[in-house]
């Protein structure tokens, strides 16, 4: 979110980052130092120690070898040499300790080594010494590494040791020693002349020079330092900001796909490549154990959604025994750019479902209007119909050429009076009288009922039950049920072949935790198809040539009034299954059947 200016709260939020940096600057400066200052303490030693043995290199063969050197001056110089490097050995042994910085700090070390080579050149011809340049790098080095400050004093130091060594010899208070003395040279002139003093003018101005210089130089270097300093601190400071930032930002992310994922439906949204940038945890089940598969239904699908234009109408899909329907919109960008596509898959199994029973309660209601006509209408004609033609039957000899006319007229009517029946039953199904059942007594009755009927059709009709077994209670309208139970049989009847067998029995399931009571009905005929299955409880919906279709519907609102499901398993060839479920009573709860 970006910051106001005036803000108060940016205001302090500044204040705090300009805290923050200057607070790691100081970190860092005083870091820096002390690994300057350590690795400076450790050149010099090093570089002490070449110097050492430089100068015994130097001083093995312009003594003993050229004899360039008389013998008080080679005493003077062995014993600055020896002292120099003890000096350099203890300062070794020391280290860059805090508290030492008297003994071997940047500045001591420095004067001790102008000292000793202001000593060395003494003893080696003065201001004829060819070293003698060498107290500029002493300088340049003491302006570099120490403050403005120190760097002058050690600068005037250097001057001061020059001007005493030349000074010195000149007016006689030092001895002069000639280089050269040793090989025959005239050193009885003096070491001051005139190229002596522009000597001395050029060392002097070459110091001070090399001095002003460096300290420029130095001080531009230490402000550059101090900026890449602050910068680098400040640079640490928006690096630590930024990953700040993005931890909250994946925080958040993840918030926001954890709330995503709760949901129902498979969101995916894909980049304007067609590339999943984007998706839920139901997305990635559904659309991955869909092509995992090789689901064709899913895979078209997805296929068509991805290609498919925003006025493209949704695409309907079955998979995993579920339906689903996938839309797609599409997603700009604040100037109306394309970013990409969403797509979304929603569950519509249980919508489906809750079509069909509305499609078949609707049924229903159509059903039971025409039923109502037609009883209205058919019923009371019908029945004198029936009457007329049984009484004629009781008049009529049965060697009457109309006896067999009239025996048609009576049995098609009575076919016809069982069909408003039917009707009757469905449009104004009648609340159910409620008493104690044996459910396995009532499949013994159903049996004996259509034992005829099955042995017309050369079927064997079983219960699985003998009398001695324990009865299953139940509470229900034996009357319906009975009927529910019966037109179930003469179904399964009607659907098996000759030599096979029905199976009509009950017994007693766990269902869904509760104890439930199950009437089944068994066959081995033609079975159904799925087609078939989805529509056998609607009304008139029938596979037989002949039937009115409403057995299976009047079973199914026989059963729902007894708080009861009737189930059924279909398999093409093998045969079909039909389970009645109730509810399983106390025996306490309920009154004897009447």
């Amino acid at each position: 979110m970006a910051r106001r200016r005036g803000d108060p709260d940016s205001d302090v939020a500044d204040r705090g980052l300009t805290v923050s940096a200057l607070s790691v600057t100081a970190v860092a400066s005083m870091d820096a130092e002390q690994e300057s200052s350590v690795a400076f303490f450790g050149w010099l030693v090093r570089l002490r120690w070449i110097a050492v043995l430089g100068i015994a290199l130097v001083l093995g063969l312009s003594g003993p070898v050229f004899g360039m050197l008389p013998p008080a001056s080679t005493r003077g110089l062995v014993a600055t040499l020896l002292a120099l490097a003890a000096y350099n050995a203890a300062a070794a042994a020391v280290g860059p300790r805090r508290g030492w910085s008297w003994f071997n700090g940047a500045a001591s070390q420095i004067v001790v080594d102008c000292a000793a080579l202001a000593t060395l050149v003494h003893f080696a011809g003065g201001i004829e010494n060819p070293f003698l340049p060498l107290f500029v790098l002493h300088v340049v080095t003491a302006n570099i590494v120490l403050s403005e400050r120190a760097g002058a004093a050690v600068t005037g130091f250097v001057l001061t040791l020059v001007a005493a060594v030349v000074v010195g010899e000149a007016s006689g208070v030092l001895a002069y020693h000639c280089i050269g003395s040793g090989t025959g040279r005239d050193c009885s002139g003096g070491p001051l002349d005139l190229r002596a003093w522009a000597a001395l003018l050029g060392l002097a101005l070459a110091l001070v020079g090399s001095s002003v210089f460096t300290r420029m130089l130095a001080a531009r270097l230490r402000r550059g330092q101090g900026r890449l300093v602050a910068t680098v601190a400040e640079l640490e400071s928006e690096k630590e900001e930024l990953a700040r930032s993005r931890s909250a930002v994946l925080a958040e992310q993840s918030r926001l796909q954890a709330i995503v994922d709760c949901m129902a439906d498979a969101v995916t949204f894909l980049g304007a490549g067609g590339e999943v940038l984007f998706s839920n945890q139901r997305s990635r089940e559904l659309w991955r154990s869909e092509f995992r598969k090789g689901g064709t239904e899913g895979a078209a699908a997805w296929d068509r959604m991805a290609s498919a234009s925003p006025s493209d109408a949704p695409v309907t899909f079955e998979t995993g025994g579920r339906a689903f329907e996938a839309s797609r919109s599409p997603v700009r960008g604040p100037s109306a750019e394309p970013l990409g596509v969403v797509i979304v898959a929603r569950d519509i199994t249980e919508r489906r479902a809750l079509e069909r029973r509305l499609m078949h309660d609707e049924q229903m209601y159509v059903t039971g209007k025409l039923a109502a006509t037609v009883a209205h209408e058919i019923n009371n004609p019908l029945g004198v119909v029936t009457l007329y033609s049984q009484h004629a039957l009781t008049t009529v000899a049965p060697d009457h050429p109309a006896y067999q006319h009239l025996r048609t007229i009576h049995r098609n009517a009575e076919s016809c009076r069982r069909i408003i029946s039917e009707l009757l039953s469905l449009a104004r199904p009648r609340r159910p009288e409620r008493r104690r059942v044996d459910l396995r007594r009532l499949c013994r009755e159903v049996i004996d009922s259509v034992q005829l009927l099955a042995a017309e059709a050369g079927v064997r009709v079983s219960s699985g039950t003998h009398a001695r077994d324990v009865p299953i209670w139940t509470e229900a309208d034996a009357g319906m049920l009975l009927q529910a139970v019966l037109n179930l049989a003469v179904n399964a009847i009607e659907a098996t072949s000759n030599g096979t067998e029905v199976f009509v029995g009950a017994y007693e399931a766990q269902d869904r935790d509760v104890a439930g009571c199950v009437i089944e009905v068994r066959d081995t005929g033609v079975g159904m198809t799925a087609d078939q299955l989805e529509q056998v409880f609607q009304p008139f919906f029938t596979t037989k040539a002949t039937g009115t279709g409403l057995g299976l519907s009047i079973a199914e609102n026989v059963v729902k009034s007894h708080q009861g499901r009737i189930e059924v398993q279909s398999v093409v060839g093998e045969g079909t299954i039909v389970r009645i479920v109730l509810p399983r009573v106390a025996l306490t709860h309920v009154s004897p059947r009447a």
